[in-house]
């Protein structure tokens, strides 16, 4: 069986550094290329370096260099997973965030166009729903969307362009949309990492509001294995959800968490909410179950495994 030309953006990131271990741990069937522009040193940690993938050091905003990067891979499927997360950075500094996920997204489609890419699979967010109530009906991939920050406005601008691109020039695409992604390899920046982090140097665990917020964890390993049967069976021109059905809200998180360690109950600290925090994400992936893909991971003794990893690599925890 020939191996496709597999090019992913973002490898640096918790998600695609990731994606690109269980891509080689499970034997699946590519060439593996990506690139990642290291805005943080810390993600070197990140890049799994392996013989069957080659890694650039690469700024999407940059036409001349992903071109160059597009032309010596020769890509038969993109997976354009680079892009700025943090929603709190996106409040304070939405430019950013507008370059690198809307400006970067429109580079890559051209060089997509430009050197005849089978299809490009794009890494949303479920965060372009904006937000629901308690009771509320999860969201379906035909759900409208409504995003409540820079973030999610760039990655729905990212949609938009890639849809635009399909109309304009024939490229296949489908889009994902994940809900929150917890496991190993994820920076301190993230309610999780932060959690353990803050336990282990028994300092306070800020909690926005009073930890009301629910949202939906997947882990990553799960999330990748819906990627790699989206890549592969997937229908084109089309949006799948990605979500396990484990719902909880923050401060349930943050007790679990406490729970496995054995103590931080007492470092829990409320503070100020956010401005425009969402409240409830909660997604429906029948759609991505029809195709043959389900969850394996249970919330519970995923934490437990992630809490265990950082434990064991404490030097994660650094960053």
């Amino acid at each position: 069986m020939s191996r496709n030309n597999l090019l992913i953006t973002g490898t640096g990131g918790f998600i695609f550094g990731n994606f690109i271990r269980q891509a080689i741990y499970t034997k699946q069937n590519y060439n593996l290329t990506s690139l990642d522009k290291i805005r943080k040193t810390h993600t070197l940690h990140n890049i799994f370096i392996n013989k069957n993938h080659q890694f650039y050091p690469c700024d999407i905003t940059d036409p001349h260099f992903v071109n160059v990067v597009f032309e010596v891979a020769k890509p038969d499927v993109v997976v354009h997973g680079a892009a700025m997360t943090h929603v709190d950075d996106s409040i304070s500094n939405g430019y950013d965030f507008v370059k690198n996920n809307v400006l970067g997204t429109q580079v890559i489609i051209d060089a997509c166009i430009k050197w005849n890419v089978n299809k490009l699979i794009y890494i949303s967010s479920d965060e372009v729903y904006g937000h629901l109530n308690e009771t509320d009906s999860a969201w379906t991939e035909d759900s409208p969307t409504n995003p409540r920050n820079p973030y999610s406005a760039s990655k729905l601008s990212g949609e938009l362009l890639v849809k635009a691109a399909h109309e304009t020039h024939g490229l296949n695409y489908i889009i994902t949309r994940a809900s929150n992604n917890y496991g190993p390899w994820q920076d301190t920046s993230k309610l999780i990492p932060k959690v353990i982090k803050c336990i282990i140097n028994n300092e306070p665990i800020p909690i926005y509001g009073q930890g009301m917020q629910m949202r939906e964890w997947t882990h990553v390993f799960d999330n990748c294995s819906a990627l790699f049967k989206i890549i592969n069976d997937g229908d084109i021109n089309t949006i799948y959800n990605i979500s396990s059905g484990q719902e909880f809200r923050n401060i349930e998180v943050v007790q679990q968490i406490a729970n496995i360690i054995g103590k931080g109950h007492d470092l829990i600290t409320f503070v100020d909410d956010r401005p425009g925090h969402d409240f409830r994400y909660s997604i429906n992936c029948d759609k991505l179950k029809n195709i043959g893909w389900n969850p394996l991971f249970k919330f519970k003794d995923g934490l437990e495994q992630t809490v265990n990893w950082y434990l064991a690599n404490k030097w994660a925890l650094k960053f």
